[in-house]
């Protein structure tokens, strides 16, 4: 409740208007029964008066167009606060995801954030609004009923209710039933969501080898899975209203069979009989409403479980309580045997210890899955060492803002991610560059002839993840958007994996004209883009096995040799 309950403070005004609005038109109902009956006793009595008749037929003409006018008002009032509500709670939630660090996204699927982020948000607009909606309708207008009945007829009244324990027991049972079935539906949709999102995203892959069968016939056993639980769920629901419609119809029944003695005795008069089944017919929605207003909020109850589950995950990098300034100028970056486990069990890292000064450029090679990659997420620190220290100008990274160190560090990831944009927005991403230095990036990433192709030049829109674009392109494009913003820190992680010699020449040429005085990580496997580093580090099963110049690699490090002496055969050939 922690989480709506400011919602409401915030909207309170258009919320007490609606209500407002709602309590008169349910008293408008409540008149109408007791004109009506004014009239049939008027007819039992054979004193008819057709200048009063038309009369109250007016009357109850114009409170019919008051509560047409003021149920619209009170509908747009608080439904529109339950809209503000799920729009507040979506952006809160997007917020909070935003926050959370990489471990969190490698425990949680994203089919279950995107079930979160839109059935479990949609389940708890309709709890807390309709639910709202239809607990004060109930209260106000049924307690009013039962107040006018019994004051109408005391004994009737309790002849009426007979059937109402079973009503609470039976809603009280299945509502527990709608809760605990709701929540495995849900869980069931995230699986499903899941599923086809990842379906969708890997389609080429699926088309090329033929798959379909094989994804149809699983997300076909998620589909049958969720509609099974669904199924579940949907039978109570559809169980509950027939129950109240059947108690109703049981009450109906006595008032109407011990109704008719009493006014045959004369203990009851006609009209009051008429305004007694009136009122009953009135009582109808509230009591209906109890089973739908039990299936809202068992269902958004649990929707808020599950969101409150997220909101209240916390990143495990975290600013501390007093960060410490970021340095201004130098950027001296120190690993001192630092280790690192994804799961807390096989280390990916072990006693890695760097040091490179400010200005220097630093190679990082070594064979696939030796950690290369999450050694540079250690500095970016979307993760923190599980053992060592990692510091800059000796300030321990621990001791900095996270958001402040990603300021001073560009990064151009192994696996390049395109935006459904223009290729200029990829680029910039929100940021301001004039023409000659775009120009100046679009020339070192070799993009210009590439551009010159494009139909629209930097306009031209890329389509889902770049899909319109070959992989060397992506990669550039990547690249570019790493080189737009000169900060003091730049890391490349398999800056030319997919260019040819040629161009992989060209822009690792152009990168190392355009960062001088730039601290350089370059992660590559082509030993001819590290050539020119400073130092050399080649990583094996997590460790430091060999360091030094292009030249000393070259004389002490087999692995270093055998590998370029093949792709110096392979890039001869491609000549």
């Amino acid at each position: 409740m922690k989480l709506i309950l400011p919602y409401f403070r915030q909207f309170k005004v258009q919320i007490l208007l609606g209500m407002v609005c709602m309590i008169i038109v349910d008293g408008a109902q409540l008149i109408v029964p007791q004109i009506v009956k004014s009239a049939v006793d008027v007819l039992a009595s054979d004193s008819l008066d057709r200048a009063m008749l038309v009369q109250q037929c007016i009357f109850i003409a114009g409170l019919g167009v008051v509560m047409t006018v003021l149920r619209y008002v009170w509908r747009i009032l608080l439904m529109g606060s339950a809209r503000n509500l799920e729009k507040g709670i979506r952006n809160q939630l997007f917020a909070h995801a935003m926050t959370l660090d990489p471990a969190f996204y490698d425990r949680v699927k994203t089919g279950d954030i995107m079930a979160h982020a839109t059935s479990d948000i949609n389940h708890v607009r309709m709890a807390f609004g309709f639910g709202i909606i239809v607990l004060v309708d109930t209260l106000l207008l049924g307690g009013a009923i039962l107040a006018i009945m019994i004051w109408t007829h005391p004994k009737l009244t309790a002849m009426a209710l007979i059937p109402m324990p079973a009503l609470i027991f039976f809603t009280r049972y299945l509502g527990k039933k709608m809760h605990d079935f709701h929540t495995t539906a849900q869980e069931s949709f995230s699986q499903l969501t899941e599923m086809i999102r990842e379906s969708f995203f890997g389609i080429r892959i699926i088309k090329v080898f033929n798959f379909e069968s094989l994804v149809s016939e699983r997300v076909d056993h998620a589909a049958t899975d969720y509609y099974k639980k669904n199924l579940k769920r949907a039978v109570v629901t559809a169980l509950l209203r027939p129950l109240l419609g059947f108690f109703f119809n049981i009450s109906s029944l006595v008032i109407l069979v011990y109704g008719g003695i009493l006014v045959i005795r004369n203990a009851l008069t006609p009209g009051e009989l008429v305004a007694f089944l009136q009122y009953l017919g009135l009582l109808a929605w509230p009591v209906i409403a109890i089973g739908w207003m039990t299936n809202l909020f068992q269902r958004g109850l649990s929707s808020l479980r599950r969101i409150n589950t997220l909101l209240e995950s916390q990143p495990r990098i975290s600013c501390p309580d007093n960060p410490a300034p970021m340095p201004l100028l130098n950027r001296h970056i120190q690993f001192s045997h630092t280790g690192f486990s994804y799961d807390d069990s096989a280390p990916v890292l072990s006693d890695i210890s760097l040091n490179v000064p400010a200005g220097s450029r630093v190679g990082i090679t070594g064979p696939p899955g030796t950690g290369k990659t999450t050694l540079m997420y250690l500095l970016l620190r979307l993760y923190d060492p599980t053992s060592g220290e990692i510091r800059l100008d000796n300030i321990p990274t621990t001791g900095l803002d996270p958001d402040a160190l990603r300021s001073s560090i560009a990064l151009m990831p192994q696996e390049p991610f395109l935006f459904s944009t223009t290729i200029k927005d990829n680029i910039l991403m929100g940021r301001h560059l004039d023409a000659r230095n775009l120009d100046r990036v679009i020339q070192t990433c070799d993009l210009t002839d590439t551009l010159a192709g494009m139909p629209e030049g930097l306009d031209t829109r890329v389509g889902e993840r770049g899909v319109t674009l070959s992989g060397g392109q992506k990669q550039r494009l990547a690249l570019a958007r790493a080189l737009v913003e000169k900060k003091p820190v730049l890391i490349l992680d398999d800056p030319v994996s997919q260019l040819d010699t040629r161009t992989a020449r060209r822009v690792i040429a152009g990168i190392y004209n355009l960062t001088q005085g730039t601290t350089c990580f370059i992660i590559s496997h082509r030993l001819s883009a590290l050539a020119a580093c400073d130092k050399i580090y080649i990583l094996e099963n997590g460790r430091i096995q060999a360091q030094g110049s292009h030249s000393d690699l070259l004389l002490t490090s087999r692995y270093y040799r055998d590998a370029f002496a093949v792709q110096q055969f392979e890039a001869t050939n491609e000549t």
